[in-house]
């Protein structure tokens, strides 16, 4: 962010009224990296021609001015890419002068305060498309876009139903576990599956996996920041137990041995262009659960295809883990290239789902079910792998970042 500063200079109440609800929603929004983070409130300080001390953890985040400071303690959540492009707007406008505090900090209200784009039923939709894209690139079969379909709109509606409710919203993870597992186990035990269940539940689980906070915690480990990525992998592996126990609860509630919890592939027979549209597929699924803006979606399709395409020929190449790092240097340098222009999305709402495409969360949540079904050999390879690819993830972003610094402190 460049350095422009409006004609009066702020006072440190002036200047809190602004980064105080700042440093709050970007704590709330803060699986992009506790780093970035701070410089977007050192940044935008700067733009008043004022120094701030700022400093975030992953669930907490402390900001000095003079001799006052604010602390502040949130629960970090995916945030609404609606609202992270308007935010971008607003740190453009801030970076570009004229802008008052009080006038950007009733601006930040009005963004925080803004509606999803998308109504419930696009919601569920965006669901179900986002369990069956992704579906496709684990198994490239007939049965796993019927099984995703159908759990999808379980976890569609059990999602929207939940939204309004803090408690319900809690608890939704293992609700959707055992409704998608003992769906999944139903079909198993009748004899109208082939290959393993868990390749079945983990697309329509998808949505629940905290690889975004897995990634954010490996990339701000390998950065130093050690606090907050030990957080953030303590809550990861929480909530991937969380996932793995409703599946073991769904095998006691259908009625089938834990060993029903295995993982096996099945030969594809959808053909490779089926997969590519299946990233289509789940790259609509992201921008109707995710709230993105139609504008945004182009770009972020583009992402999402071309992470998918330098992963895939790295993979070829060379092996599964360069692959993943190659297709996160692509992703992240990508992403900052065009955030540059101003008339672009800001890079987190172009990489959230290109992120998805490298997929470490769910090479857990198999690890888990698979030991939890007595299967600890294919449960620890699973779990091996995600390791692998985590430290692939955080070394390609900390690469992509330092091949292309960021233009400005935006989002």
């Amino acid at each position: 962010m460049a350095t422009a500063t409006i004609t009066a200079p702020s006072t440190d109440e002036e200047l809190l009224g602004l980064v105080g609800p700042l440093v709050e929603t970007l704590l709330t929004w803060s699986y992009e990296g506790t780093t970035r983070c701070e410089r977007i409130v050192a940044d935008v300080a700067g733009c008043y021609g004022r120094t701030v001390d700022v400093t975030f953890l992953a669930d907490a985040a402390f900001v000095s001015v003079g001799e006052r400071t604010l602390a502040f303690s949130r629960e970090p959540v995916v945030p609404n890419l609606n609202q992270v492009s308007a935010l971008r707007g607003l740190l453009d406008e801030i970076d570009a002068g004229g802008v008052a505090p009080a006038a950007a900090a009733a601006r930040l209200a009005e963004i925080r305060a803004l509606p999803v784009r998308w109504s419930a039923p696009w919601q569920v939709l965006g669901l179900v498309l986002f369990s069956v894209g992704f579906g496709i690139s684990v198994q490239s079969t007939w049965q796993e876009v019927g099984v995703s379909a159908a759990a999808g709109l379980l976890v569609g509606l059990i999602v929207v139903g939940g939204q309004h409710s803090k408690r319900v919203a809690i608890v939704e993870p293992f609700v959707a576990s055992v409704a998608v597992s003992a769906l999944v186990l139903v079909l198993f035990k009748h004899g109208w599956l082939h290959g393993g269940p868990i390749q079945l539940m983990v697309p329509a689980l998808f949505y629940f996996i905290p690889g975004d906070a897995i990634s954010a915690a490996a990339l701000e480990l390998a950065d130093g920041r050690i606090t907050a990525g030990a957080a953030r992998i303590v809550y990861s592996v929480m909530a991937l137990l969380v996932l793995a126990f409703g599946a073991l609860v769904a095998t006691v509630l259908v009625q089938v041995p834990a060993r029903s919890l295995f993982d096996m592939t099945v030969p594809g027979n959808l053909g490779p262009v089926a997969v590519w549209g299946g990233w289509v597929l789940f790259a609509l699924g992201v921008m109707l659960t995710f709230s993105m803006l139609p504008r945004d979606f182009p770009y972020a399709l583009g992402l999402v295809l071309l992470t998918a395409i330098a992963a895939a020929i790295g993979t070829h190449l060379f092996g599964d883990p360069v692959g993943t790092f190659l297709g996160a240097v692509v992703m992240t340098v990508t992403a900052l290239l065009l955030e540059r222009l101003p008339s672009l999305p800001p890079a987190y709402v172009l990489y959230l789902g290109a992120f998805y495409v490298l997929t470490p969360g769910s090479h857990g949540l198999r690890g888990l079910e698979s030991w939890l079904g007595g299967h600890p050999i294919e449960g620890v390879t699973s779990l091996g792998t995600m390791v692998v690819l985590l430290t692939a993830i955080a070394l390609g972003m900390l690469v992509g970042a330092a091949l292309v610094r960021p233009a400005r402190g935006v989002l």
